[in-house]
């Protein structure tokens, strides 16, 4: 029977580490070049890099010591590394977002690929809000070092969840062009259109030298330069998800760096209606799926569900903690009830949205709880809203429930609220109508909706 005693080879190798008994290695780290020892037979075996260098005898020798220098990376990062060699530990959990970078570029350099994963994902783990800090350096970071996978796709799939973190400050018109473009090609990135083609604009006028603000004032050569600033990136923009309006109003002025190729099918587009564009052909980026509302509102959503200010999502730099994943759509699932319960029953939190016929009004409500059965069900964190314009949530209001009869479940019904019923969806009705019982809202006691959605709320890890 074979044995094993890695406990205490361990325990030589952590002695060895601490002694440095009969090292044949000097280090030279950081700017100020302090002296580090070590044995070459360890790096050898440990690091691709110290094998690499050791084997084909480019490094320099004195006496009997080879010696490394190395201003690049610092002695406490060195030592830290060192001791993973040696000893197989290191605790990340002493120290802050940029040391572990530093230790995670140190690891990259020496070709330790076992440490860079396991750094990575202890990055992501718990030291994200560090990223949220800092994602322009971040960015750059990742771009520059192939090995950083793990930490790439973490680092853009939260910006993608929450660009804010990037766009919200004026850090991210330092952006390189081809982190700029990474981004741009994300189909989950969660940001309007029109909202990402006014960050490039910004982002392409404030490169070196500066262009003027005031579009009105461009000459015949700063469209030109603009355009070359552009030219790669003005591809990946999906004009075809732009309004009209948006498009009139913000990328018009611009038409001079858009070529008339690209320009005649986006009109072609807006004049001819199901017309499918035939350049920069991409799907629709996923914001939220939902013909009433923007991500805007979902924030706004979040922040209510979590019993919080309005603006306590979309004024903090936090990670947005729901997803809104659309269980129904009246005008794609038909207006009856039957369908209604049959995609939304028995599927948790859903949060219920209408648009009133010729208005841009909205209104709806939040169930923590199950649509199924029969009779109403009680909670304390059910609510209704009301808001005039999804493009203007600042006067949005909310009811929150005052009684047990928070929501009422009927087969014959859509989602109802309230035991007057205080919001009810009739069964193949667009006349809603609301009795005020459970909620205090003002809402109109009746009125015709144009259409109307369900979302499943998620709670997000």
């Amino acid at each position: 029977m074979e044995s094993t005693f890695f406990a205490d080879m361990a325990e030589d190798f952590k002695q060895l580490f601490e002694t440095m008994e009969d090292y044949d290695i000097k280090i030279y780290a950081g700017d100020n070049s302090q002296e580090i020892h070590a044995h070459s037979l360890v790096l050898r075996a440990r690091s691709p890099y110290f094998r690499g260098a050791l084997s084909n005898e480019w490094v320099k020798k004195e006496k009997e010591y080879f010696i490394f220098k190395k201003p690049n990376i610092s002695a406490p990062v060195l030592k830290v590394i060192l001791k993973w060699i040696y000893c197989g530990i290191v605790d990340l959990r002493e120290y802050d977002g940029p040391e572990i970078l530093k230790i995670l570029i140190a690891s990259d350099e020496l070709g330790l690929q076992k440490l860079i994963d396991f750094i990575q994902k202890f990055f992501t783990d718990n030291r994200d809000d560090f990223f949220r800090q800092d994602p322009v350096g971040m960015l750059y970071i990742i771009t520059h070092h192939e090995g950083f996978g793990i930490l790439k796709k973490f680092c853009l799939e939260t910006i993608c969840s929450d660009p804010d973190i990037l766009f919200k400050s004026n850090k991210y018109l330092t952006l390189e062009e081809d982190v700029f473009i990474l981004i741009l090609k994300y189909d989950e990135l969660v940001m309007d259109e029109i909202e990402l083609w006014d960050c490039l604009i910004k982002w392409g006028i404030e490169q070196k030298p500066q262009l003027s603000n005031d579009v009105k004032k461009f000459t015949n050569k700063d469209f030109k330069t603009l355009e070359e600033r552009l030219h790669n990136c003005i591809p990946l923009i999906r004009f075809h998800g732009i309004s009209m309006k948006d498009y009139y109003l913000k990328i018009r002025p611009f038409r001079k760096i858009i070529s008339e190729e690209l320009e005649d099918d986006i009109l072609r587009c807006y004049m001819i209606p199901d017309a499918k564009p035939a350049l920069n052909k991409f799907p629709p980026r996923k914001i939220v799926d939902s013909l009433l509302i923007n991500k805007k509102v979902t924030l706004l959503f979040a922040s209510w569900i979590d019993k919080q200010q309005n603006t306590y999502y979309s004024d903090n730099e936090k990670k947005m903690p729901y997803k809104f994943e659309l269980l129904f759509r009246c005008s794609r699932d038909g207006n009856n009830s039957s369908t209604f319960h049959q995609k939304c029953d028995n599927q948790g939190a859903t949060i219920m949205i209408a648009k009133i016929q010729n208005s841009e009004q909205l209104v709806g409500g939040y169930n923590p709880l199950d649509w199924n059965s029969n009779g109403y069900k009680n909670t304390n964190d059910s609510f209704l809203f009301s808001m005039s314009d999804k493009n203007n949530i600042s006067g949005a209001t909310i009811g929150r429930v005052s009684n047990s009869n928070a929501v009422y479940c009927n087969n014959g019904y859509g989602p109802t609220f309230g035991g007057g019923h205080d919001l009810h969806c009739p069964n193949s009705n667009n006349n809603w109508s609301r009795n005020p019982s459970s909620y205090t809202i003002s809402i109109p006691t009746s009125f015709i909706v144009s259409d109307w959605e369900v979302f499943k709320v998620v709670k997000q890890a």
